[in-house]
């Protein structure tokens, strides 16, 4: 009988175990959130919320969007830092991610040893522009000009430490022409002038540009990056045109604390390439002028980290930094 009683205490012991063990393997059990470090109603915003939705029937568990926007996206990203590192609580991930560090020298992360990648959802490509009324209509006439009036010539951008703003840099520091980079806050506000004509040219996101250069407000010249985009096929590529030291592209991924199991990484890395390849959301985010080309998580680390070498060191040589 004492044996009998043993045998039962030991199977349900192991019973037990086993049902914990496999109730701690499940992932996600609640719900995830993703911090957005930027405002609702975006364009970023949108694809982080088209994705999420899909993440979240995939998984059995809703992904709810947290905007925590300001301080050039370093708001949000310490929040997700600053979150457990248990895999419900993603960041969504954008040039500044890696390019900040060089511009706030006071940063209290490093997002290279802070996140780790979960996965590339799609590329920005950005776009070089100038008023309608310009007489430049390539950027090696824009560009010769410049060098002929050194430091007069004024190039727009729709923020500090953005790719756009990035390429401005680049101008000086690989052509060795001295163009005059206008950083604005944001797109809205640096639409006005280019389209009066108040700068020279400027460099922005292609989704904010799109609707302007089909309606002749602005002429587009190249956009930045190795090829066409299917929104303006009839312009050129920097890359195409031999000045592939212009060619900065833009990126959205997803990233998590550096800290969590790989295996729920896997978990999340899946939902977020099943999103992005579905056709649905796919077009969505396409016809935003993006161009949709997953990445796995070791493909999007080895970017972030290629990224962050390339972008640091272009502010470092400017000599930009943000108080």
């Amino acid at each position: 009988m004492k044996r009998r009683t043993l045998l039962t205490s030991a199977l349900a012991g192991a019973w037990l175990g086993l049902n914990g063990s496999a109730k701690a393997a499940r992932f996600p059990d609640r719900q995830l959130q993703w911090i957005v470090p930027y405002p609702p109603g975006g364009a970023t915003d949108s694809v982080a919320r088209a994705v999420a939705a899909s993440m979240g029937e995939q998984l059995g568990q809703p992904v709810v969007i947290l905007n925590r926007p300001g301080g050039a996206t370093n708001i949000g990203t310490e929040a997700a830092i600053k979150a457990p590192a248990d895999g419900y609580t993603l960041l969504l991930a954008v040039p500044p991610l890696v390019v900040n560090p060089a511009l706030y020298p006071q940063l209290s992360y490093q997002p290279l040893r802070d996140m780790q990648a979960v996965g590339l959802v799609a590329l920005n490509p950005n776009v070089l522009v100038v008023p309608a009324s310009s007489p430049y209509k390539t950027p090696q006439q824009l560009f010769e000009a410049a060098q002929a009036r050194p430091d007069t010539l004024t190039i727009g951008s729709p923020g500090i430490g953005t790719v756009p703003h990035l390429v401005s840099l680049l101008i000086g520091q690989e052509l060795n022409v001295r163009v005059v980079p206008v950083p604005y806050k944001g797109s809205a506000a640096l639409m006005p002038d280019l389209v009066s004509g108040r700068v020279d040219a400027a460099m922005n996101n292609l989704f904010a540009e799109v609707a302007s250069i089909r309606s002749g407000k602005v002429r587009a010249l190249a956009t930045l990056g190795d090829q066409r985009s299917p929104l303006l096929p009839d312009v050129p590529s920097m890359t195409e045109l031999g000045l592939s030291q212009l060619a900065g592209m833009g990126w959205i991924g997803v990233v998590a604390h550096s800290g969590t199991d790989p295996s729920r990484i896997e978990v999340l890395e899946q939902a977020v390439l099943r999103a992005a390849k579905d056709p649905a959301i796919a077009g969505r985010l396409e016809a935003m002028g993006l161009m949709v080309q997953p990445q796995g998580r070791q493909a999007f680390q080895q970017r972030l980290v290629a990224e962050a070498q390339l972008w640091q060191s272009t502010v470092r040589r400017a000599g930009v930094t943000v108080d």
